[in-house]
């Protein structure tokens, strides 16, 4: 804040970088600098400090490279990324409750969140076409010879079993899973 701290207090971090003997009250070169080099993203607001109205503030936020050049400078190592062709962990793991259900299916209400939207068929989550790797199938009561529909449950489709063939291994060493029940066919 553009006051005087007696009126508004250090933040955190400030008392953090007091404390150490590191806080430097005119750091504007060295934001100009940051945010030239795409580091920070810098702007001016307006608070208001009561008894003195309304007084600027600085607002500064790391952007995407300032955080990974922060990391690479204190050494803090990089998370490996997933590949983009392997599921998430929980989509991973709602897909192999399906495929564990073997071809009695899943029961509908039992597959988690919105992994429907993602995993399967006819549904664009966010625009983007789902991997339609299950499909959701009628299981009928044939034993009361009606043909009524008992409830819907959750199968594999082709395209499903062949991503769990051909990829079991990755997600198993991706997600240290122990035990999986599917086979890799």
């Amino acid at each position: 804040m553009h006051a005087d701290p007696v009126f508004t207090g250090y933040t955190e971090l400030q008392e953090v970088l007091r404390d150490g003997g590191h806080l430097d009250s005119g750091a504007g070169a060295t934001l100009r600098a940051l945010a030239r080099r795409s580091l920070v993203v810098v702007w001016v607001d307006q608070v208001q400090v009561a008894p003195l109205g309304f007084v600027p503030r600085t607002l500064v936020e790391l952007t995407r490279l300032g955080r990974s050049v922060a990391r690479t400078g204190v050494g803090v190592p990089v998370e490996a990324r997933r590949p983009s062709h392997l599921l998430s962990e929980w989509l991973w793991r709602s897909m192999l409750a399906v495929a564990n259900a073997g071809d009695g299916g899943l029961p509908a209400d039992s597959l988690a969140a919105r992994a429907r939207f993602y995993l399967g068929t006819g549904y664009r989550p966010q625009g983007r076409p789902s991997r339609g790797y299950i499909d959701l199938i009628v299981a009928e009561d044939l034993e009361a010879g009606h043909g009524l529909v008992a409830e819907r449950r959750w199968v594999l489709t082709d395209s499903g079993r062949a991503h769990l063939a051909e990829h079991h291994s990755e997600y198993v060493s991706l997600y240290q899973a122990t035990d999986s029940a599917v086979s890799k066919e």
